[in-house]
């Protein structure tokens, strides 16, 4: 893919960002007061590079091989060479939602000790930017960690999966089989985030549609 323009180096990786990066920021910049946006902003940064440095710890570990981020419409991307073992290809796909969950929980316990909200409500803390930031962090973390161990391409559980059916069906026909299932996630995703008044869920189930049409070969 692109990787748009390169933005920094972080613990000897290179980070890039494409320009639909600002597509998922942006959504937000239109439904609420630009101070709230920018911390929103914040800390989806911070926790898409987290989530996707836990990819990268897991390349290094497990496959001793470079690798890039780059941020995209739908989060992040590792991105690596090299074809690892489907037990290999499952731990780094699966060491970014639980770094994702760390995060979160981070944030809960400082909330905890800092707030006199929980973070798990509904609604942030009122008046105050590190509890608005910290109950974001929360649930970012939350539900995309949850999110990303769907079964469908190009999140992490979609990857799992796909490394798991090709050691058993062999690589054409586990990519054909994650091409309908993940087509099937992202409508079904669509669909409940539309039921449930979701508009921005239902942007990024349509995107995640899209891209498996466009690219039904997508490997990070």
């Amino acid at each position: 893919m692109h990787r748009g323009l390169l933005i920094g180096r972080l613990f000897g990786t290179d980070i890039y960002c494409d320009l639909t990066f600002f597509v998922l920021i942006g959504f937000y910049f239109l439904t609420a007061e630009p101070a709230l946006a920018a911390i929103f902003s914040g800390a989806v940064l911070l926790s898409v590079l987290v989530h996707e440095f836990g990819h990268v710890l897991a390349v290094r570990r497990l496959l001793h091989a470079p690798s890039i981020v780059v941020l995209w419409m739908l989060g992040g991307l590792c991105i690596y060479r090299g074809t690892p073992r489907p037990g290999h290809q499952a731990a780094i796909s699966l060491m970014g939602p639980a770094f994702s969950f760390m995060l979160g929980g981070l944030a809960y316990v400082l909330g905890a000790l800092l707030l006199p909200e929980p973070l798990h409500l509904p609604l942030p803390p009122a008046g105050s930017p590190l509890g608005y930031f910290l109950w974001i962090m929360f649930w970012i973390n939350a539900v995309w960690g949850a999110a990303n161990l769907l079964p469908a391409l190009p999140l992490d559980g979609g990857q799992a999966l796909r490394a798991g059916l090709r050691s058993g069906l062999g690589r054409p026909k586990a990519d054909r089989v994650m091409r309908v299932v993940s087509l099937a996630v992202g409508a079904a995703a669509v669909g409940a985030a539309l039921h449930f008044g979701r508009p921005f869920a239902a942007f990024l189930g349509a995107l995640l549609v899209l891209e498996n049409l466009k690219r039904p070969d997508i490997a990070v």
